[in-house]
């Protein structure tokens, strides 16, 4: 082999071995050594480095899952494949190490749940400290790199809270005396005597909304109003008494009129509400999605407005078919679903055009998650922002100087920070790090007297706990926000 030769094959070596990410290296590696011992030496070292990152392995839309265990079979199941049994077969196995792996494209902003399936049971990705909120309590959550986290979710000490009530419902229905547990969230600021009166939400599955581990309603509540997302609404949340019978088959007429006639009114005579269908919502997920659109076609004189979290409508569910097949009724409907949540997707496309064609307002959102909590608190905003969205008012000279929290807050990749000026001067706004440094000037200028807004851009920084200032010719204020990755 003459010397030019050698070079270009160096140089191509060197190229290739240079292009591979830290795992494809070791599995180069991998192919070259004989031992068990050797083997095992390279994957512990690998291992020692990739924890320091994070596990599974993200490579733009490649995710590379991996699973250190001595069991003769691991294999994986999650949201992507519905969880399925034709699925749990065994996945990579680099032979003589407890080296497991397997490796899967998704969407840029995907975000679900999955586990490794052993011994006939999932288990949860030990190297993944991210729990999920689906339905296998033993499951990991992911989010891709796009995925934007719900900054909504989180309870923000800056923001004031509500109250919730609580009270029993007796009905009588089917021969069944039942009680339902009613918990009502009044905003914060709620006034008995708002001209105006407040839009009400009604929350199937009420306690999985409520609930820290569910959907975190109060929380979104609270930051949507006070950060000027929604108006105020009233938000009550019931859970059924039997669900398969009341949501599904059976018992769903006696459950829509205790719904749409005892509760409404309850509601109603106890709080300062808007009574007609236009300030009233139900909404609900999966089976509480199907029971949500048959309450507000059957009562549209109440309900005007239906959410749909992933209704779990079939085409031969009588839901499905009364709303395709039915006379048209004066119903808003805003539904989102997952593409992991098959075969929901593939039915509420199809009830989507259905609806479309025959005139309905049928508004509706598509992403790439599965059929979870984690996917329906992080999509309850968009509901709310649709139908109850904050109307601005006529623009006053505010009364006082003031800097605001930031929103969202935490916050990634950007926020906006909000401050009013009393008189007209000079306004200083700029950002510094945790030690006081200071990293951007924000404004630097004169400005008139009135309510300002600024898009901060975190970009490039390190994630952390930044401040911001605003100091003008009669007040100063300084306020923390935290910046996420």
């Amino acid at each position: 082999m003459n010397l030019l030769l050698r070079v270009v094959l160096l140089i191509f070596c060197m190229q290739n071995v240079f292009s591979q990410t830290p795992f494809e290296s070791l599995l180069t590696t991998l192919d070259t050594l004989t031992t068990r011992a050797s083997k095992q030496t390279a994957i512990d070292d690998f291992m020692v480095q990739a924890r320091q990152g994070s596990i599974p392995i993200i490579n733009d839309s490649l995710v590379t899952f991996i699973h250190i265990s001595n069991e003769d079979n691991v294999a994986i199941g999650g949201d992507f494949n519905n969880w399925a049994a034709s699925f749990k077969r065994p996945i990579h196995h680099i032979d003589s190490t407890n080296f497991w792996y397997h490796q899967m494209v998704f969407e840029p902003n995907a975000r679900f749940d999955y586990a490794f399936y052993i011994d006939n049971e999932f288990v949860r990705d030990r190297e993944n400290p991210r729990p999920a909120t689906g339905y296998i309590s033993a499951a990991s959550e992911l989010a891709m790199p796009e995925y934007v986290h719900p900054w909504e979710i989180e309870y923000i000490e800056a923001v004031p809270e509500g109250e919730l009530e609580t009270a029993l419902l007796e009905y009588f229905a089917n021969d069944i005396d039942k009680s339902y547990r009613v918990n009502t969230y009044l905003p914060p600021g709620y006034d008995s005597q708002r001209e105006e009166g407040y839009p009400v939400v009604y929350f199937q599955d009420g306690s999985g909304y409520l609930s820290q581990s569910g959907a975190k309603a109060k929380n979104i509540i609270n930051n949507l109003v006070y950060y000027q997302e929604i108006e105020p609404v009233i938000s009550v949340y019931v859970n059924p008494y039997n669900r398969g019978l009341e949501y599904l088959v059976g018992q769903k007429d006696t459950y829509a009129e205790f719904f749409a006639t005892h509760l409404t009114a309850y509601i109603d005579s106890m709080y300062n509400t808007i009574e007609s269908p236009d300030g009233r919502l139900v909404i609900g997920p999966s089976y509480g999605g199907n029971i949500s659109a048959y309450i507000a076609y059957q009562y549209a004189d109440v309900f005007g407005n239906c959410g749909l979290n992933s209704a779990a409508f079939r085409p031969s569910y009588d839901v499905f078919r009364l709303l395709a097949d039915g006379p048209v009724k004066d119903i808003n409907f805003y539904a989102i679903w997952g593409t992991y949540e098959h075969p929901i997707h593939l039915d509420l496309r199809a009830l989507r055009d259905i609806l479309l064609d025959k005139g309905y307002t049928f508004n509706w959102a598509e992403y790439p998650e599965g059929h979870n909590w984690g996917f329906w608190r992080a999509t309850v905003d968009d509901i709310l922002t649709y139908f109850y969205p904050f109307e601005e008012n006529e623009q006053l000279t505010p009364e006082v100087f003031t800097l605001s929290q930031n929103y969202p807050n935490p916050f990634n990749p950007n926020t906006k920070i909000s401050y009013d000026l009393k008189r007209p001067g000079n306004v200083s706004l700029k950002i510094y790090d945790g030690l006081g440094r200071e990293i951007i000037t924000l404004v630097q200028n004169y400005q008139n007297s009135g309510s300002y807004e600024i898009t901060f851009r975190g970009g490039n920084l390190p994630a952390g706990v930044y401040l911001y200032r605003l100091v003008t010719d009669d007040f100063s204020d300084v306020r923390k926000m935290l910046f996420l990755k």
